[in-house]
């Protein structure tokens, strides 16, 4: 019998899961992540890190230039806050005048992380927003464990509207 077991177990293939499969029934989420934004003017590589929690909260801060963070968003329900470091510059709007703002259709906070993670197959998305688009890689996932972003403003900061 234990030899019959052993013999069904060595020969059993192990069924691959991608690293997204916890994408329908996650609670919070956090990835670090690299790509390529693509807009106008051309196309940009970055990376960064990803957190959200499910229909709550969207945290993302993206360097593209040797590690240095240029970009902290926190997306919420109804607002989205963004810090720009290289032109100390922040934006504190809703989530309806941001998508209106960027050319963007509106977009629930739901849309959004649903389309950040793609359809739960693959550690990478294409995510179209209006006129960017961009090519993100996930790696590093963690799946429910809370996590915490702070957003502090320099008070040097300008605020901008879109």
């Amino acid at each position: 019998m234990v030899g019959l077991l052993l013999a069904s177990s060595c020969t059993a293939k192990k069924k691959l899961v991608s690293p997204m499969a916890h994408a329908a029934h996650y609670e919070w989420m956090s990835a670090k992540m690299s790509g390529e934004l693509k807009v106008e003017s051309g196309a940009f590589p970055f990376s960064g890190t990803l957190r959200m929690r499910r229909d709550s909260t969207i945290w993302i801060s993206a360097s593209a230039l040797m590690g240095i963070e240029n970009l902290r968003a926190l997306i919420t329900q109804d607002s989205v806050f963004l810090i720009n470091r290289m032109d100390q510059t922040y934006l504190a709007e809703t989530l309806v005048e941001t998508c209106h703002g960027a050319s963007l259709p509106p977009l629930t906070l739901h849309e959004f992380q649903a389309m950040l993670l793609g359809n739960g197959t693959s550690d990478a998305v294409v995510v179209q927003f209006g006129p960017y688009l961009a090519k993100i890689k996930y790696s590093d996932i963690h799946w429910d464990e809370p996590t915490t972003f702070p957003m502090k403003i320099n008070k040097k900061y300008e605020r901008i509207k879109l």
